[in-house]
């Protein structure tokens, strides 16, 4: 392993130590199962599996930032009003990270 790779690991390890010993903290959404559960596949392809109907999310974390993928998906028609994308500001914050974390493996 590089050393650009052991440091990822590192710090990975360190985030995820800090999220079991902090109070009140516990783990977050399963970006995967939203994707699919609250619809995003049934339009978009993912890595060959999906819809063909809106674009492939494969590099979509490549090219936007998280920020503004998040503001995509709580407000797309803010961003492109010809969006046919719905809004889905109804999921929480955390909700839409996860997903996003997903789009990132």
């Amino acid at each position: 392993m590089n050393k650009k790779t052991v440091s990822f690991l590192l710090a990975s390890g360190a985030i995820l130590a800090a999220l079991f010993l902090l109070p009140g903290c516990s783990m977050t959404y399963n970006g995967e199962k939203l994707f699919y559960s609250v619809g995003c596949s049934q339009c978009h392809t993912f890595k060959g599996r999906g819809g063909r109907m809106a674009p492939d999310l494969s590099a979509v974390t490549n090219i936007w930032s998280d920020s503004w993928i998040e503001s995509y998906l709580q407000d797309p028609k803010q961003i492109n009003p010809l969006s046919r994308m719905p809004s889905f500001k109804h999921l929480s914050s955390s909700k839409r990270k996860a997903i996003i974390a997903f789009l990132k493996n």
